[in-house]
């Protein structure tokens, strides 16, 4: 009898052991497809595929910028079962080298496809998409998970993890417009899949869903540059309009920041010369505030107040999502230095420069500017000439010494410019677009394309308020009146137009613009002009 119960211990334990590894081996994972005849990882993968794909991967991770959770492990190997997978239980994500080297021969596309492969399970993981799956597996005997597990959520989830990972592959300078919808045939042909796949949209529908995702995504890229140009062109305040707009879907670190920024410049252009003469490192240029301002005026104090709280707002949502991102932390602090709140600044500042990616003369620069602002001029000084050959340390010795900053010199007047055979005058007459996204109850953007350029539109208040903007493409042979075209230099520029009147670090280069000529021009980080543009802008 006591041998009977032992051996019945003993098979009943065999019994969980062996359902405990069942589970483990059925282990839920978010996979690109489900092969039943594929092989199983065996052979390794060469190094330098695995770190073609990880610098790919860490591009993604840090565009996401979401460091509350564990960044899932990448992982790669030789099977033949998923093509790409995220593994929620595991927190993995994973690529096969069958789909890395079917990406290697898209050409000039490669890095793209697979970046598109990666940010996808990126996206499942970030959303959650294996919520469902995970609560059915860990509640089997709860009645309501039968009904949680009937619901179709597979065409939702898979739509927006094309729609939100082709923005976060853009957002890390990955060019994925259409890859899916080019890329899908091709790995089915190679893992010989059937059109239809249990637990799958057909293939077809999948095209079709990722060319749906690839229409959305042009409408986010759309309200995404909008929000750029106008930060360039200084409407910050509507940018930052734009950025919120897309924090509703996709709640990065750098969008957070980015809508912070603009919110506190647009404060910063309420403030007199006499309240803040200091040029702050969070500012894009020292030649670029005016201050024909009254120092009185309360409801223009009150106006800046809340524009630097809902700047607080979003620059802690982005410290929150990265608690070492310091462009956040350097931006709180001149925040707080606008509010008179030297302690609450100060302290931001300290751990600005705690972080691995802080500036030391930037914190010098703001540290210059706190003594200053209490009356400790000589600190001030001292601090400055220590950034060295900080431009903006320099620039606020100049104001500490009593001089005021020289303005850059305007030159010429604006001539009628033509992109594509296009008068932008002629272009407000009617205002047509290929596409257009409400931002908010009263801001709408816009684009229309042309053979060699682009369009964006900005309107908000019935068209009182509005920007438009018309960019030349990398192939756009248009000049402007005085002969200059995408490939020149900035040198050359320079000879034409004279010093730019704002110029700014921009898109891994830098930009210029000439508010008085209606021009702007963007350079690369060797000073050749990648494009250029002319624009018209309400009086705001």
């Amino acid at each position: 009898m006591i041998k009977r119960k032992i051996y019945r211990v003993l098979f009943l334990m065999a019994c969980a052991i062996c359902c405990h590894l069942l589970v483990q081996a059925q282990a839920p994972v978010f996979a690109y497809v489900q092969n039943a005849n594929g092989k199983a990882p065996g052979a390794a993968v060469a190094t330098s595929k695995k770190d073609i794909v990880k610098k790919i991967y860490e591009d993604l991770l840090a565009a996401r910028g979401d460091f509350r959770v564990q960044s899932p492990e990448l992982t790669m190997n030789s099977g033949q079962q998923y093509v790409a997978w995220m593994d929620g239980e595991n927190t993995t994500i994973g690529i096969e080298e069958k789909a890395f080297d079917i990406c290697m021969q898209m050409g000039a596309d490669s890095l793209n496809a697979i970046a598109a492969l990666l940010s996808h399970e990126v996206v499942h993981y970030y959303e959650k998409h294996d919520w469902t799956r995970k609560f059915v597996k860990d509640n089997r005997d709860v009645g309501s998970s039968e009904a949680i597990e009937s619901l179709d959520e597979s065409v939702k989830q898979e739509t927006q993890a094309d729609y939100l990972g082709g923005f976060l592959a853009l957002t890390a300078g990955y060019n994925v417009y259409g890859i899916s919808a080019r890329l899908l045939p091709i790995l089915y042909k190679e893992y010989s899949l059937d059109e239809k796949l249990k637990g799958y949209p057909s293939l077809s529908d999948r095209i079709k869903m990722s060319q749906n995702a690839s229409e959305q995504l042009k409408r986010l890229q759309m309200v995404f540059e909008t929000a750029q140009y106008l930060s360039l062109l200084e409407d910050f305040e509507t940018s930052a309009v734009y950025y919120r707009h897309i924090l509703k879907d996709f709640p990065g670190r750098e969008i957070y920041n980015n809508a912070g920024v603009n919110s506190a410049l647009a404060a910063l252009k309420l403030f007199s010369q006499k309240e803040m003469p200091y040029i702050l490192p969070m500012e894009p240029d020292p030649n670029s505030r005016l201050y024909a301002l009254k120092a009185g005026d309360q409801d223009r104090i009150q106006k800046r107040t809340n524009l630097l709280q809902d700047a607080l707002k979003d620059l802690d949502h982005a410290a929150q999502l990265d608690p070492d991102y310091a462009p956040a932390l350097l931006n709180k602090a001149c925040c707080y230095t606008l509010l008179n709140a030297w302690d609450d600044a100060e302290y931001w500042v300290r751990k600005y420069k705690k972080c691995k990616g802080s500036d030391p003369s930037s914190a010098m620069v703001l540290e210059g500017i706190l003594a200053a602002m209490q009356d400790d001029v000589e600190t001030a000084k001292s601090t400055m000439q220590k950034a060295g050959n900080n431009a903006l340390a320099k620039a606020n010795l100049i104001v500490l010494g009593q001089d005021q900053l020289s303005p850059v010199k305007k030159q010429g007047t604006a001539e009628i410019e033509t992109i594509d055979d296009i008068y932008l005058d002629d272009f407000l007459e009617t205002l047509t677009v290929d596409m257009e996204t409400k931002a908010s109850s009263n801001t709408t953007c816009g684009a229309k394309k042309f053979p060699s350029s682009k369009i964006l539109v900005h309107c908000s208040d019935n068209l009182s308020e509005y920007a438009v903007i018309q960019l030349c493409g990398a192939e756009c042979n248009s000049s402007t009146q005085k002969g200059i075209k995408v490939g020149n230099t900035a040198s050359e520029v320079e000879e034409k137009y004279g010093a730019p009147i704002h110029q700014l670090a921009w898109k891994g280069g830098f930009a210029w613009t000439y508010p008085h000529l209606s021009l702007l021009f963007e350079f690369d980080d060797s000073g050749k002009l990648r494009t250029w543009g002319c624009y018209r802008q309400s009086l705001n």
